[in-house]
């Protein structure tokens, strides 16, 4: 992915049930989507119609999806959104911390489970500490080890531990992440964020360069904070690259939302799936609007 060309990523909450947003989706959404040959079906005709990637959590079904829809589209990009908080807790909630640990330990591959152990070996004193940085490096390798048959060129750190780490002003973290994610995955490192107002100023306050932040970008202002015109005004002066997020957060997006987009210089933006028939529509209307 660079800044400048026009893109377009399809999120997966909807093919999920982890969407938040109040809005109403087809009666048999939730029912649709139950293999992974369904899901396959909306990412094929997604690179069929032009997105450039597709944003996602680890999750079994959806990466299952992806990895048919590459032998057909290789060129569809993969942004993984790591760690998969929702996933940890849910699991968490039906098997139990033990059993929880226990499935995600079962869907790595032996050498990946090797070489993490290793390097938790050599990090045992900060293990046993709960140093919150060590584990959380830890944990990049185990989410990422799922992600690796997909090549992931940028990686977005989950607006939860961003804005965590933001609140606590734990600086190194974001430094580990950065340095993660390029010498050991080869990937862009990019920033989820639900508080691009905070974000940014503490950024330029460290000297910390992030490349992408995904972030809520869109004309009704909706989780742009601490406000929308603070969240414009800071855009004139970052160097990193915006992905608007929930720019379908009142209603469907429009000629405007794109528009508004391009007036901020945005080049980059998550879409969700909602029906077959106007995905292709939509796709290359963000793209027109977005490279205007």
């Amino acid at each position: 992915m660079t800044a400048l060309s026009p893109q377009v990523i399809l999120g997966t909450a909807n093919l999920t049930g982890n969407r938040l947003i109040e809005r109403g989706s087809p009666v048999d959404f939730v029912g649709r989507f139950q293999t992974t040959m369904e899901i396959a079906s909306v990412f094929n005709d997604a690179a069929a119609a032009g997105v450039d990637a597709v944003a996602t959590l680890n999750q079994l079904e959806i990466l299952a999806a992806l990895k048919k829809t590459r032998k057909i589209f290789p060129a569809l990009q993969v942004y993984p959104i790591i760690p998969n908080v929702i996933g940890y807790v849910r699991e968490a909630t039906d098997y139990g911390l033990v059993g929880a640990a226990r499935r995600r330990v079962q869907q790595m591959a032996p050498v990946d489970l090797l070489k993490i152990g290793i390097r938790g070996a050599l990090k045992a004193t900060s293990v046993l500490k709960r140093d919150f940085n060590t584990l959380m490096g830890i944990l990049f390798e185990v989410e990422l080890a799922s992600f690796k048959a997909l090549g992931p060129r940028l990686v977005l750190l989950h607006p939860q531990i961003t804005d965590l780490a933001l609140a606590f002003g734990n600086r190194p973290l974001f430094e580990l992440y950065v340095r993660a994610m390029r010498t050991r995955f080869h990937a862009e490192p990019g920033l989820a964020t639900n508080n691009l107002g905070w974000l940014l100023p503490k950024l330029k306050e460290w000297n910390l360069t992030i490349p992408f932040i995904l972030t809520p970008f869109n004309p009704s202002g909706f989780l742009m904070k601490p406000s929308r015109a603070e969240c414009e005004a800071l855009l004139a002066s970052t160097s990193s690259a915006i992905i608007a997020d929930k720019v379908d957060a009142a209603a469907d997006p429009t000629r405007d939302t794109w528009d508004y987009l391009r007036r901020h210089k945005v080049r980059a933006a998550i879409i969700e799936f909602w029906d077959d028939a106007s995905l292709a529509m939509i796709v290359k209307q963000v793209k027109d609007r977005l490279a205007g």
